[in-house]
């Protein structure tokens, strides 16, 4: 018998849902065949089997939570061999610790995303409910339980129940943006910084191309934000929770936030200061229309050491962004307007930088946006053509 665990995803998952089953019991596979999607905080991955063979049985239900190195899946397989005799794959219980990769530890819980939202409607931390399942997992009933004992004698509340209301529990990629999105903010504390541009130059350059080459909008702050690194190192650098420590990174991997019907997706440009600027324009549009799709591979999401988010195409001229944890700085363009250059009305956009306050100061972000400005007004002296 060859029991399939769930296998490493990619740097920083420690967990993953599944989403879908692609086997049943009494199916055949070939090595490579797909079983199972599981989504993480980062995408949604297919799983290959690691061996030909029949189906026994799932170990891990639809819409379950499964951490990294648990049995999800048992196969009736000639090639045992793959699974060494007497291995054993040491599986997180509830209230272990566990090591993640920005040396960060977490308490492990087993609970299905369901059963962690029920937990939240009711206040009740699930790290203090012992689990009446033999294999750990904590249920409805168990948190009914734990919360009836904690409420005894206590008065209870009167709720009405208007008939129009709506109740809306995250779940899915919506669960996935509500912990991260918390996660960062209690974390790292956050400042903004906001200052106008003129984009004139980058809107003459894509006109100038147009019908010729691709050229995007967002790759010039995409481009723009690595020549500025160059002066201020410390803005591509990535905090470890756990030893208190940042680590300021050489290679300049841009994240890319893209609207997709399953929610934020963060896209990752890879070593940036290596690309031109229609090179960096074509790789966004292409995981972009991937990432609507539903066909991203776990590569183009991993890895980003500083991310820009564009929603100037949607609206808003100013907002203030969440760092994309655990990176340390984030920047936001806004919707095109005018604004004064040297006391003159221009056509342009106003960016807001976001940054991890402990880490970089007022002064170093503001001198940051102003060489960003000047690289981002005067684009094709610092980014070529």
């Amino acid at each position: 018998m060859y029991t399939v665990s769930l296998p490493p995803i990619g740097e920083g998952i420690q967990e993953g849902e599944i989403v879908k089953w692609n086997v049943k019991p009494g199916d055949s596979v070939k090595k490579d065949d797909e079983l199972v999607e599981v989504m993480t905080d980062k995408i949604t991955v297919k799983i290959p089997s690691p061996v030909a063979g029949k189906i026994v049985k799932t170990l891990v239900n639809e819409g379950e939570t499964a951490m990294i190195g648990e049995a999800i899946l048992e196969i009736d397989s000639p090639d045992e061999s793959n699974s060494p005799a007497g291995e054993k794959k040491e599986v997180p219980t509830p209230k272990q610790e566990v090591s993640i990769s920005t040396d960060e530890k977490i308490p492990s819980v087993k609970a299905t995303p369901a059963v962690r939202a029920y937990a939240r409607s009711k206040d009740v931390d699930l790290l203090k409910i012992k689990p009446a399942s033999p294999d750990g997992r904590i249920t409805k009933e168990d948190i009914d339980s734990f919360a009836s004992q904690k409420t005894a004698g206590a008065p209870k509340p009167v709720t009405v129940a208007s008939g129009e209301d709506e109740i809306i529990t995250p779940t899915g990629v919506r669960k996935i943006i509500f912990d991260k999105m918390t996660k960062s903010k209690q974390i790292i504390p956050h400042f903004t910084i906001t200052d106008f541009i003129d984009t004139e130059n980058i809107e003459k350059s894509i006109k100038q191309y147009a019908g010729k080459k691709y050229l995007s909008f967002t790759a010039f702050f995409v481009k723009a934000v690595t020549v500025a690194f160059k002066d201020f190192p410390k803005l591509n650098a990535i905090y470890n929770e756990n030893n208190k420590t940042y680590t300021i990174k050489k290679k300049y991997n841009i994240g890319v936030a893209v609207d997709s019907p399953s929610g934020l997706t963060v896209v990752v440009v890879k070593d940036v200061a290596s690309k031109g600027i229609f090179q960096i324009s074509e790789e966004i549009k292409d995981m972009a229309e991937r990432a609507r799709s539903g066909k991203l591979q776990l590569q183009d999401v991993q890895g980003s050491t500083f991310s820009v988010t564009n929603i100037g195409s949607i609206g808003g001229i100013i907002a203030t962004p969440i760092i994309n944890y655990p990176e340390v700085a984030i920047l936001e363009v806004n919707s095109r307007t005018s604004g004064f250059v040297n006391g003159e009305l221009r056509q342009g956009l106003y960016l807001t930088l976001a940054c991890d306050h402990r880490l970089i100061d007022g002064a170093e972000a503001a001198r940051f946006l102003g060489r960003l400005k000047e690289v981002l007004e005067y684009p094709l002296m610092y980014i070529g053509d």
